[in-house]
């Protein structure tokens, strides 16, 4: 989607748009993301995944590649676990810290791999 949107993705069916797509990968399992407290989205994409919603009524998907599958959670309604002022300081950016959402890793459901498939 053009910049403007905050998220990557509108999903399509017939031409019809049928939810907003914000796709994410990290370095660490989902497991390790769990034990840190749950996963963290920036608040501006949240806000505009929730802004997008109240104006469509379509859902949020949050698609997660982690180091142990992929994983995506559908969201319909905005209450995070909490909000945290947290992000990278290795790369000395101010604007890497940010406030985010914290989202209860239990959310996500696994997709599992190709190789997993029977």
């Amino acid at each position: 989607m053009p910049v403007r949107y905050h998220l990557d993705y509108v999903m399509k069916r017939k031409g019809r748009a049928v939810g907003f797509c914000e796709i994410k990968t990290r370095n660490y399992t989902m497991e390790a993301i769990s034990n840190m407290g749950g996963y963290l989205l920036s608040i501006g994409k949240w806000s505009s995944a929730k802004q997008l919603y109240d104006c469509s009524k379509l859902p949020f998907i949050l698609v997660v590649c982690t180091l142990d599958a992929i994983w995506y959670a559908k969201f319909t309604e905005f209450v995070p676990n909490s909000v945290e002022v947290k992000g990278r300081t290795d790369r000395n950016d101010w604007q890497d810290v940010e406030p985010c959402v914290l989202l209860d890793t239990k959310l996500f459901i696994r997709i599992p791999f190709a190789n997993e498939i029977n």
